[in-house]
């Protein structure tokens, strides 16, 4: 029984980490975010955490290389933001257009 209540435990930090946190915006920017990361093959240490709302709206984490993983909206609907690995862009444009490009169902 113990075993059983530590692997249900240990799951659920696995769970958090893929709900949404807040409206759509937010967790469509963070979808969005960690597809592009996936794209460029960016190496995650610890996946970007999202807060804030409308051009407030900003995602931070971290590579494995210790380098800061930054993503931020640039449009008061959320709909567009910009991803940088350090100090290089990574992507800027269109939320929506990242989700539809590798079939990833947003929250919206």
């Amino acid at each position: 029984m113990g075993l059983a209540l530590v692997s249900a435990l240990g799951g659920c930090a696995q769970i958090d980490a893929l709900a949404p946190v807040g409206g759509a915006g937010i967790a469509d920017m963070r979808y969005a975010t960690n597809e592009v990361l996936l794209e460029k093959d960016i190496d995650i240490l610890v996946a970007p955490v999202c807060s804030g709302e409308g051009l407030e709206l900003r995602c931070t984490g971290e590579t494995v290389n210790g380098e800061t993983i930054t993503a931020t909206s640039t449009s008061e609907d959320e709909s567009t933001f910009e991803l940088i690995v350090d100090a290089v862009t990574l992507y800027s444009g269109d939320v929506q257009t990242v989700l539809d490009r590798n079939g990833t169902v947003g929250a919206s």
